[in-house]
Protein backbone atom coordinates (compact mmCIF):
# COMPACT_ATOMS: atom_id res chain seq x y z
CA UNK A 1 0.00 0.00 0.00
CA UNK A 2 2.62 2.88 0.71
CA UNK A 3 4.86 1.52 -1.42
CA UNK A 4 2.29 1.91 -4.45
CA UNK A 5 1.90 6.01 -2.56
CA UNK A 6 5.70 6.15 -2.67
CA UNK A 7 5.83 4.86 -6.62
CA UNK A 8 3.18 7.49 -7.39
CA UNK A 9 4.67 9.92 -5.59
CA UNK A 10 7.69 9.59 -7.64
CA UNK A 11 6.12 9.14 -10.82
CA UNK A 12 4.47 12.82 -10.27
CA UNK A 13 7.82 14.06 -9.17
CA UNK A 14 9.25 12.90 -12.42
CA UNK A 15 6.78 14.55 -14.14
CA UNK A 16 7.94 17.79 -12.72
CA UNK A 17 11.27 17.16 -13.52
CA UNK A 18 10.81 16.34 -17.33
CA UNK A 19 8.96 19.54 -16.89
CA UNK A 20 11.13 22.15 -15.43
CA UNK A 21 13.89 20.42 -17.51
CA UNK A 22 11.90 21.27 -20.75
CA UNK A 23 11.12 24.50 -19.68
CA UNK A 24 14.91 25.54 -18.90
CA UNK A 25 15.89 24.48 -22.39
CA UNK A 26 13.22 26.40 -23.72
CA UNK A 27 14.06 29.64 -22.13
CA UNK A 28 17.74 29.29 -23.07
CA UNK A 29 17.05 28.59 -26.79
CA UNK A 30 14.75 31.69 -26.70
CA UNK A 31 16.97 33.70 -25.03
CA UNK A 32 19.80 32.36 -27.61
CA UNK A 33 17.49 33.42 -30.51
CA UNK A 34 16.69 36.64 -28.98
CA UNK A 35 20.48 37.82 -28.22
CA UNK A 36 21.02 36.88 -32.19
CA UNK A 37 18.13 38.99 -33.27
CA UNK A 38 18.93 41.72 -31.15
CA UNK A 39 23.22 41.65 -31.55
CA UNK A 40 21.66 42.02 -35.60
CA UNK A 41 19.94 45.56 -34.87
CA UNK A 42 21.93 48.82 -35.35
CA UNK A 43 20.36 49.98 -31.79
CA UNK A 44 22.40 47.69 -29.89
CA UNK A 45 25.79 46.30 -29.61
CA UNK A 46 27.00 42.57 -28.67
CA UNK A 47 27.01 43.13 -25.12
CA UNK A 48 24.22 44.93 -24.65
CA UNK A 49 22.05 42.90 -26.49
CA UNK A 50 23.46 39.96 -24.63
CA UNK A 51 22.47 41.77 -21.33
CA UNK A 52 18.92 42.51 -22.45
CA UNK A 53 18.25 38.79 -23.58
CA UNK A 54 19.98 37.44 -20.39
CA UNK A 55 17.89 39.82 -18.48
CA UNK A 56 14.82 38.88 -19.91
CA UNK A 57 14.73 34.72 -19.00
CA UNK A 58 16.37 34.70 -15.99
CA UNK A 59 13.31 34.87 -14.23
CA UNK A 60 11.97 31.75 -16.51
CA UNK A 61 15.08 30.18 -15.86
CA UNK A 62 14.75 30.36 -12.33
CA UNK A 63 11.45 29.50 -12.08
CA UNK A 64 12.05 26.38 -14.43
CA UNK A 65 14.84 25.12 -11.97
CA UNK A 66 12.25 25.42 -9.03
CA UNK A 67 9.87 22.96 -10.91
CA UNK A 68 12.85 21.13 -11.66
CA UNK A 69 13.82 21.18 -7.80
CA UNK A 70 10.25 20.38 -6.39
CA UNK A 71 10.30 17.33 -8.68
CA UNK A 72 13.84 16.15 -7.06
CA UNK A 73 12.64 16.90 -3.58
CA UNK A 74 9.21 14.36 -4.27
CA UNK A 75 11.33 11.60 -5.74
CA UNK A 76 13.92 11.64 -2.43
CA UNK A 77 10.58 12.09 -0.28
CA UNK A 78 8.87 8.89 -2.27
CA UNK A 79 12.75 7.41 -1.85
CA UNK A 80 12.40 7.96 1.74
CA UNK A 81 8.90 6.58 2.11
CA UNK A 82 9.87 3.53 0.75
CA UNK A 83 13.04 2.68 2.22
CA UNK A 84 11.02 3.23 5.85
CA UNK A 85 7.99 0.76 4.51
CA UNK A 86 11.17 -1.88 3.93
CA UNK A 87 12.62 -1.46 7.55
Amino acid sequence: MIANDARRLASIGTFFIIVGWIAVIYAVIAGIVWWIDLAQREAFNFIEAFAISAAAIGLPIFAAFIIAGFGYGLRLFALDVASRNQQ
